[in-house]
């Protein structure tokens, strides 16, 4: 009885889950008692949750580091522009078409491999796997 208490029903820790989503335990890297150590644990394209599955922590993107702004071109007519860095985040029900863009920030996020730029317009984000950087 005393084992049940302790670890089956739960001791009221509560751990911090580095993972590249919430809903793709399968990319855990680990789980932590302590922010800290989750944050030092996540690497660019991971996040940090805690146990409700709320984003506490993201880690930057390699590019985050390249000096910004820079401009995208995008080749693409439907490439939907996101109310934060990542598919988790909603669709602003807008779409850039195809032109020339100005990223002022860069983060990883869900749903994209090369990160997240924040388009200097304010619209919001939009994939970088979609954009080619212009010299």
């Amino acid at each position: 009885m005393a084992y049940y208490k302790k670890y089956a029903a739960g001791n009221g820790t509560k751990y911090y889950r580095v993972r590249k989503s919430w809903t793709d335990a399968a990319s855990q890297l680990g789980a932590f008692t302590s922010l800290e150590n989750a944050k030092s644990a996540c690497k660019a394209g991971y996040t940090v949750y805690d146990d409700n599955g709320k984003a506490v922590y993201t880690a930057a993107g390699q590019q985050a580091s390249a000096g910004v702004p820079f401009s995208v071109q995008v080749d693409i007519l439907d490439l939907n522009i996101r109310t934060g860095a990542g598919t988790n985040y909603a669709k602003t029900g807008e779409t850039t078409g195809k032109g020339v863009f100005t990223i002022v920030e860069v983060k990883a996020g869900q749903g994209a491999s090369v990160g997240w730029g924040r388009l200097k317009s304010g619209a919001g984000w939009i994939s970088l796997d979609y954009a080619t950087r212009l010299a």
